[in-house]
């Protein structure tokens, strides 16, 4: 009985997810729904093996898409093409990492995080009575937190703010949150968590609901480099 009551509400959490993009999908929506909608990512990280995971999935999506998109004009090429270095070294690294842990591999964890640390620059400004990190790549910035999934006791934080970081978007139109633009990224998200607890996508654990919007819900688009991120 408690496992199906834990079942069902894993269950309810990603429905949730599922409403959010059908709200984005179908309705007149006027300003972005709130991206702490994505919290519930922290409950569902039930231990680091989870968070791990996650980090490594999303961020296999942000590295096909650094590796499929333009170079942004603030860098330049060799700059551009380290840090598609960096990235697909980082991943390895943490895919490793998932298998089979070694001290040696967190080391290497560590080394990345301190490499991207040096390469987002010190931009710091004061913004609203708080300082706030004005980073060089989102993309280096999204490795920046999977990495962290895997390095203390704090994985589900670093995994809510990978989400976060992933699915979150802005336009002068809506403001910035969970906007039309989002559903692709906010069902990645959904359709991990739904693998992870049920062994199952989406479209079977929720076919009625899949089956009814698949054709409101936009096909899954590039992401752009986002600098000047919050670190």
């Amino acid at each position: 009985m408690k496992q199906k009551k834990q079942s069902a509400a894993i269950a309810a959490k990603i429905k949730k997810w599922l409403d959010s993009a059908k709200q984005l999908s179908t309705e007149k929506v006027i300003f972005a729904l709130p991206i702490t909608r994505l919290t519930s990512v922290k409950s569902l990280c039930e231990d680091g093996i989870a968070a791990q995971q996650f980090a490594v999935y999303l961020f296999k999506k942000v590295h096909q898409q650094m590796h499929g998109s333009d170079r942004p004009d603030h860098f330049s090429p060799e700059e551009w093409e380290s840090h598609r270095e960096l990235a697909t070294a980082a991943l390895a690294q943490m895919e490793s990492e998932v298998e089979t842990p070694t001290q040696e591999g967190k080391q290497s964890i560590l080394s990345f995080l301190r490499q991207i640390d040096r390469l987002q620059g010190d931009d710091y400004r004061n913004v609203h009575w708080a300082t706030v990190h004005f980073v060089r790549s989102g993309y280096l910035l999204k490795l920046d937190y999977a990495l962290r999934c895997f390095t203390g006791q704090d994985f589900s934080h670093w995994a809510y703010k990978l989400a976060r970081e992933y699915v979150e978007c802005y336009t002068p139109r809506y403001g910035s949150g969970l906007i039309p633009e989002s559903v692709p990224m906010l069902l990645d998200v959904a359709e991990f968590w739904c693998q992870y607890y049920f062994d199952q996508s989406l479209s079977e654990k929720f076919p009625k609901w899949m089956s009814t919007h698949d054709s409101d819900i936009s096909p899954h688009s590039d992401l752009q480099d986002q600098s000047n991120s919050e670190s």
